[in-house]
């Protein structure tokens, strides 16, 4: 079924990593002294929130000021008002509530954000989240005998559901009503559920397609808790939940689904990063604790790097209900113990990750077929596939093209390329290659996929002729876009400091990045494991600055340490780095090259 590995005596030189494009963004320099002026920034700084996509100067102060108060009405979400019926009747009647949620972060965070605050309410409830190995992705049969066997007369359903036409159905056998609380892109019937919640319905005009499940579990539940009020539920010995407790699950489970930090998103996530730097979860504190993350310090890219790797480890390779009583426990000790436990799984997962990658890149350098094509498919029975996810997003990056990748029984995980939408992408391949596709799900830039035995190659001929059809050679290039030219003279603490204007940061909304032009290093050497770091002459810097130092560090760059030995144009994001009780000025960089001419520079910086 999976295609050979490649021969040490036989293979071919390795296919080189596409070049990185360097590409200014282009903005409207009226606006941007506009918005400086106004909100008494520098012009870089308001430049970055320009480049953002910030149009209007009131646009500007919704940017530079988010707020709770600007998040749309919940009950604008099609299906809400038959939920709110039903979740209202059980928890009059005290029938017991079962909610099953998905594997990974989101799943994890919306299973917890929904099962904490029914609890709060008064609510008689029990969870659960599938073994990805044994019951895979989505609600199950299993799953729904687990909570209908529990006592369960109502199953909700978190980031996941949508697809399960079947089970849901079997869960009506069993005299159980559920509701479908999901993101994922909608299939053309939905499931006969008795409310299917998700912002991709076509009736649903809310606008909220970017939420993610964890997003949308929130909505759900400040529109039970209206309804609640209303119908005059709280009282002195039941009070009112305080939603706003929940916002730092909405924040990482947000941040880890990679959904685009714009509008309602970006206005949660800056919420949900405030309660964190407060510490009050101990589930979280574990998880900063354990990933060497400061609390009072903890930025999106924390939570998308370092705390949700940890929780999605477990359902990765393990049991993901350790995610769930993590975040649900207010015991230092046992969330201690599960995040120690959880970070040793992610361990693990980071070594099993490092493998399959170096074998699946093999694959692709073995095979003349792929070595040419416009997307990457491979796979090898013995792979886990708890980490075939991972692996896709590395192949992406490293080839520069969509991605997926089977491991044990079939079951795959695709990423793409902006240009090439994965859901429509395999619709249109199971089309061809029908029943080969056992089953998949996802949205434009994820999915997950199984096979039938043996279907491997057909998949793989069938969607690279997709790929083939709907990417043209420059839908695959490389490029790095950055917020415009910055002096060295330019690199201050103030500018790292008013930078943070425009977090958080994060897909649609990246991190500021600016070309420094003529760099001059000194100190050049390796660190870590193959990282390059140097720092900058402080003949570069204006007098003032000459006490200080500017470091440079280039991860995963070792092998062209060379190159710091000249004058080097570096594409970077300035900020603070803090170790050993030390604060240093650093520029963090994504790519860099030998020094141009100030003419080259700005031509190649501005390329379309």
């Amino acid at each position: 079924m999976f295609l050979p590995g490649a021969s040490a005596t036989s293979s071919p030189p390795p296919l080189p990593r596409p070049p990185l494009a360097w590409s200014e963004r282009a903005v409207d320099d009226a606006l941007v002294h506009a918005i400086a002026d106004q909100h008494a920034l520098p012009r870089s700084v308001a430049r970055v929130v320009v480049g953002r996509g910030v149009a209007s100067l009131d646009a500007a102060a919704l940017y530079l000021r988010p707020s709770l108060k600007h998040l749309p009405d919940p009950l604008r979400l099609a299906g809400v008002d038959a939920a709110l019926d039903r979740i209202e009747h059980a928890l009059v009647r005290g029938e017991r509530i079962g909610v099953f949620g998905d594997y990974d972060v989101d799943g994890v965070t919306s299973t917890t954000l929904l099962t904490d605050f029914l609890e709060a309410v008064g609510g008689d409830v029990i969870c659960t989240i599938p073994d990805r190995l044994v019951e895979g992705y989505g609600l199950s049969k299993a799953g729904v005998d687990r909570l209908v066997d529990g006592g369960c007369r109502l199953i909700v359903t978190v980031d996941c559901g949508v697809t399960n036409h079947d089970e849901v159905a079997y869960a009506a056998g069993r005299g159980v009503d559920v509701i479908v609380v999901d993101h994922h892109t909608v299939p053309v019937a939905l499931p006969r559920a008795l409310s299917v919640i998700n912002p991709h319905r076509p009736d649903c005009t809310r606008g909220s397609e970017m939420l993610c499940a964890v997003g949308v579990t929130f909505n759900l539940a400040l529109a039970v808790r209206r309804r609640l009020r209303e119908r005059g539920w709280f009282s002195s010995t039941r009070p009112e939940p305080d939603l706003r407790d929940a916002l730092d699950l909405v924040a990482l489970g947000t941040v880890a689904d990679v959904v685009p930090l714009v509008g309602e998103n970006r206005v949660l996530v800056h919420a949900g990063l405030q309660l964190l730097r407060q510490g009050r979860r101990p589930g979280m504190r574990a998880l900063l604790e354990v990933a060497g993350v400061e609390a009072a310090q903890v930025a999106a890219g924390d939570l998308g790097y370092q705390v949700g790797p940890r929780v999605n480890a477990a359902g990765r390779l393990g049991d993901a209900m350790q995610g769930v009583r993590l975040l649900k426990s207010g015991d230092d000790g046992v969330t201690r113990a599960l995040a120690a436990a959880l970070d040793a799984e992610n361990a693990a997962r980071r070594d099993i990750e490092k493998q399959i990658i170096a074998e699946a890149i093999a694959q692709v350098e073995a095979s003349p077929q792929l070595r040419e094509a416009h997307a990457v498919v491979v796979g090898d029975e013995r792979w886990h596939p708890g980490v075939v996810g991972i692996v896709a997003s590395r192949l992406v990056d490293r080839f520069g093209r969509p991605a997926v990748v089977f491991g044990q029984g079939g079951r795959g995980s695709a990423r793409s390329v902006e240009r090439l939408h994965l859901h429509d992408a395999l619709s249109r391949v199971r089309a061809v290659v029908g029943e080969v596709i056992a089953g998949f799900g996802g949205h434009h830039h994820a999915a997950g996929v199984r096979l039938a035995a043996g279907g491997l190659e057909r998949f793989r001929d069938a969607f690279l002729d997709d790929a083939a059809q709907a990417l043209r050679p420059e839908d695959l290039r490389r490029v790095a876009h950055h917020d415009g030219v910055l002096d060295a003279a330019d690199l201050r603490f103030d500018l790292v400091d008013s930078l943070k204007a425009a977090s958080p940061f994060g897909r649609s909304n990246p991190e500021p990045a600016f070309v420094l032009p003529s760099v001059r290093l000194r100190g050049v050497r390796v660190v870590g494991s193959g990282h390059l770091k140097g720092t900058i002459d402080p003949a570069s810097l204006p007098t003032d600055m000459r006490r200080g130092r500017v470091d440079v560090i280039a991860f995963g760059a070792a092998e062209r340490e060379f190159e710091w030995q000249r004058p080097v144009d570096l594409l970077g994001v300035p900020e603070r780095n803090e170790f050993n009780g030390a604060t240093t000025l650093q520029v963090r960089v994504r790519d860099f090259r030998p020094s141009s001419s100030s003419s080259s520079l700005s031509t190649s910086s501005r390329e379309a």
